[in-house]
C-alpha cells in the first residue's frame, strides 16, 4: 500500500457523483484514495501572474500522485464550500491572502497508480491573477513560471511533467480566458488508468 495514503487519511471529504453533484455523504481521505476510490469532490485553481504566466510548483514525492508540477489543489472537506477550500490551499500552498477567485465547471476523472493508491475525484476549475509575491510552502517548496504557449504545449508534449489532472483544468481555464465557452470535459479516463 502506498505510503501517500498516510497523508491526513482522517479527513473527511464530501462525496459527489460524476457529474459533481453531492451525495450527502462523506468519506475519509484514505478510502477515498485506495483503489478503486470513492467519487469525492476537489478544487484546482491556476494561479496567473500579471505578465500572464503561469505559476506552479512541484507536488511533493510524499503525496498521492508526487514529484510532478501542479498548481494549488485540494479536496473540499465535508462542511467547506468549494470557496473555502480554495481560499485555505491558496493561503496555505502560495502564502496568498485574499485572491479574486473565478470558479468555473469542473470534470470526473479517475486514475490508478499501481500502487494501491488513486484518483477519483470531480474536480473544479478556478483561476486567478495574483500580482503579490508567491511564498513557498513545504506542499509547494519550489515555485516556478512559465508562459501560457510553454505550458500548452508542454501538456501535449511532456504530459508526465504535469499532475494528472491540470491538463482538465487548464482547458476549462484557458477557453474562459480567451472568452470562449469553457468545454465540457465530462468524464475523463486519464492516461494509464485502471
Amino acid at each position: 500500500m502506498s505510503v501517500a495514503l498516510e497523508d491526513h487519511p482522517e479527513q473527511r471529504l464530501m462525496c459527489v457523483d460524476s457529474n459533481g453533484t453531492e451525495t450527502g455523504k462523506s468519506v475519509d481521505r484514505r478510502s477515498a484514495h485506495s483503489s478503486p476510490g470513492v467519487k469525492h469532490l476537489a478544487i484546482q485553481v491556476i494561479v496567473f501572474d500579471r505578465k500572464g504566466r503561469v505559476i506552479l510548483h512541484e507536488r511533493p514525492a510524499r503525496k498521492v500522485g508526487g514529484s510532478v508540477l501542479d498548481s494549488p489543489t485540494t479536496h473540499v472537506i465535508a462542511g467547506e464550500t468549494a470557496e473555502m477550500a480554495a481560499r485555505r490551499c491558496l493561503r496555505n500552498e502560495y502564502g496568498i491572502g485574499d485572491p479574486r477567485l473565478t470558479i468555473l465547471g469542473g470534470f470526473s476523472y479517475e486514475k490508478d497508480y499501481g500502487d494501491g493508491s488513486c484518483e477519483n475525484e470531480y474536480l473544479l476549475a478556478a483561476f486567478t491573477v495574483y500580482s503579490g509575491k508567491v511564498a513557498g510552502s513545504a506542499e509547494a517548496p519550489r515555485i516556478i513560471r512559465i508562459g501560457e504557449g510553454e505550458m500548452a504545449r508542454g501538456l501535449i508534449s511532456n504530459p508526465g511533467r504535469y499532475s494528472a489532472w491540470i491538463g482538465g483544468t487548464y482547458r476549462i481555464v484557458s477557453a474562459c480566458r480567451k472568452g470562449a465557452r469553457a468545454p465540457s470535459i465530462g468524464q475523463d479516463r486519464i492516461e494509464g488508468a485502471k
